[in-house]
């Protein structure tokens, strides 16, 4: 699969897989590029991204299976140290390398059971920094695959997370940037990414944006910000458009520590250009004004207006009315509401997170218009984000606590994300309410993930007719679950249990699918540098699209440099 529109990506005729694989190394590595993980369980096997790194020990432990940071120094040779004093001076850097080879009865996760080997050659690295002018992360992989019986072309494609901001002026003007690319999937009823690239159902996929802004204080009271972003999302599906998304703010408020009364004031314009499609246009003028009514609780009032063409050719004018709240009764709990009545109706926003001394729990629950991919935010992966929220109560640093927070998932043999449902390509605007709820359980040697899903995503006005999903459904619900049970045999050694159930059902009646994964994985660390990883899978769908079965073994080694 070719990243057609980027010309820099695009493979020579002529060109084998492993040749190009190894020009990309060398063309990334020197220049430290932007780059990802994965998406999906079990696209990336566990331990390809980092394992542990020397400075962080594998012999001593803390009840929750972290060596204790002076044990760790007394046991670390010197070259630990050096990794442990560039992570300390805000930058890290690690190079890897995969090589995985699964053997399926059903490469192309359809009905014909077509069998095949493929062998997989997967070069990467991540970055990550916390110096004084770029705070970020970049994870990266070039993924080439080769297949033994040609059931399809060899394929070379991308995976990118990348996400930074850049202090060009002390404390004034900032450059927001971030990557994502990915396979996605085409249509929410095909067969979902994640398990095979010879999948018909995946697109490579890419978004990027930039985003400068001025902030700063006016006198003693007032703080401001002028911000423009543009956004750019676009995929090598036929029958997929292009979005280009263009933003605009202009703020000024008096929010500071200590006060009780807080106000706002924003300006925000947002131009939405879908290629084929329509342009969409949406401005608004919101107040707020939040007050402390203890401590550890403060509420909030919004009000104002808008104006898009989002819902008829011409511009209407609409009333938003809202409230909100914050609540952080701890460093361990916090709880963030927010209700506003717009255009479309209600929109919100709820988070809620809760931390013991053995468990972390997050809940989300949100309805926004979703234009394109671009609206979710770059993430090292859905487990990472969790532990990251864990570890902050023991680690300041940023990078230092991503060393601890890697190293904790790669020695419980843990995939970074456990997404439940990767984003369908869409063609339009849509109304979309995301609910999720994840916690982890982290014992010792024992650990329990979870991660449970329900997405309604609702057509906005008539149908369009661009081809996608929507042009047949006025509503797609999805809902579903992932478990993984961990357990650490050795130090180094761990296996693991994954299973789940996703299903989506359109408008259409009976237009729904449903697939189980079911994979029990072995993973261990043959060095500091080296680990390697055997996972069985057992894929079953079933609905009124596409039925299919797959039973595969897949085994990889990953090499860190």
């Amino acid at each position: 699969m070719v990243f057609t529109h980027l010309p820099w990506l695009r493979r020579p005729e002529g060109t084998s897989v492993a040749t190009l694989v190894l020009a990309s190394v060398s063309a990334f590595l020197p220049h430290i590029a932007m780059g990802q993980a994965t998406d999906g369980m079990a696209l990336q096997p566990p331990g390809t991204a980092i394992a542990p790194p020397d400075g962080l020990g594998l012999a001593t432990e803390s009840p929750l299976g972290v060596p204790a940071p002076k044990e760790r120094a007394q046991a670390e040779p010197q070259s630990t140290k050096a990794l442990a004093d560039s992570g300390r001076r805000g930058f890290w850097l690690e190079p890897r390398l995969t090589v995985q080879h699964t053997v399926t009865n059903n490469v192309r996760l359809d009905t014909t059971n077509t069998s095949d080997q493929v062998t997989e050659l997967i070069p990467g690295f991540r970055l990550l920094s916390n110096t004084a002018r770029v705070k970020g992360f970049a994870d990266y992989s070039l993924r080439g695959a080769h297949y033994w019986k040609n059931t399809t072309s060899d394929k070379i494609w991308h995976d990118l997370r990348a996400k930074a901001v850049v202090e060009a002026i002390d404390n004034w003007f900032f450059v927001d940037l971030y990557g994502v690319v990915s396979l996605q999937p085409i249509s929410v009823f095909g067969s979902p990414g994640g398990f095979t690239p010879a999948n018909s159902n995946l697109a490579q996929t890419s978004t990027f944006a930039i985003s400068p802004y001025l902030k700063g204080r006016i006198g003693s009271e007032m703080d401001y910000e002028a911000r423009y972003s543009v956004r750019d999302t676009r995929t090598d599906a036929n029958n997929r458009a292009a979005v280009t998304v263009y933003d605009g703010l202009l703020h000024v408020g008096n929010r500071s520590p200590g006060q009780i009364v807080w106000w706002a004031v924003d300006a925000t314009q947002q131009t939405s250009d879908f290629s084929p499609g329509r342009r969409i246009d949406t401005t608004a003028l919101r107040g707020r004004i939040s007050y402390a009514i203890t401590p550890h609780l403060r509420l909030s009032g919004i009000g104002g207006v808008e104006s898009t063409n989002q819902l008829t050719p011409n511009q209407q004018s609409h009333n938003i009315v809202g409230f909100g709240g914050d609540w952080q009764p701890s460093e361990r709990t916090r709880l963030f509401f927010e209700r506003e009545n717009r255009y479309f109706g209600e929109s919100h926003s709820v988070e809620f997170e809760h931390r013991t001394p053995l468990t972390v729990w997050r809940y989300t629950d949100r309805r926004r218009i979703s234009n394109g991919l671009g609206a979710q935010s770059p993430s090292l992966g859905s487990l990472y984000d969790l532990l990251n929220g864990f570890y902050s109560r023991v680690e300041s640093d940023p990078v230092q606590r991503a060393l601890l927070v890697q190293a904790d998932i790669d020695r419980r043999g843990l995939p970074a994300n456990m997404q439940v449902f990767q984003d369908f390509l869409t063609s339009q605007s849509i109304l979309q309410r995301v609910q999720q709820l994840s916690f982890a359980i982290l014992g010792q040697r024992n650990s329990v993930t979870m991660v449970v899903s329900r997405i309604n995503s609702r057509q906005l006005g008539g149908a369009l007719g661009l081809g996608d999903d929507f042009a047949t459904n006025t509503q797609i619900r999805q809902h579903g679950w992932n478990l993984i049970l961990a357990h650490r045999l050795t130090v180094n050694a761990s296996i693991s249990a994954s299973l789940g159930d996703m299903r989506s059902v359109g408008s259409v009646p009976g237009l729904a699918t449903r697939t189980r994964p079911y994979i029990l994985g072995w993973n261990t660390l043959l060095t500091r540098q080296t680990n390697v990883g055997i996972q069985l899978r057992r894929v079953l769908s079933d609905g009124s699209v596409n039925r299919y079965g797959e039973s595969a073994i897949m085994g990889f080694v990953t090499h860190r440099f």
